[in-house]
């Protein structure tokens, strides 16, 4: 599936989502791959009630960079 060019990055954090989108992937597809390539989601950093770690990183970032160059060298291989 070839990447699309059109990043919906609207702000200071890239999710899941946009990425799935950006790539024409699913969500869940595309988290495996992630968690296949050795990246965990990120800690939010919130305590008590909430999720402990979310699938977004910060726009420009280099964990980000390394994700997206795992994604696209896992998609080449399908």
């Amino acid at each position: 599936m070839a990447k699309k060019n059109k990043s919906k990055s609207t702000g200071d954090k890239v999710t899941i989502a946009q990425l799935a989108e950006e790539y024409d992937v699913r969500p869940q597809k595309l988290r495996a791959l992630i968690r296949e390539a050795g990246f965990k989601a990120p800690a939010t950093n919130i305590e008590g009630f909430g999720p402990k770690a979310k699938y977004e990183w910060d726009d420009g970032s280099d964990e980000l960079k390394k994700i997206r160059k795992a994604i696209e060298a896992a998609l080449k291989t399908e």
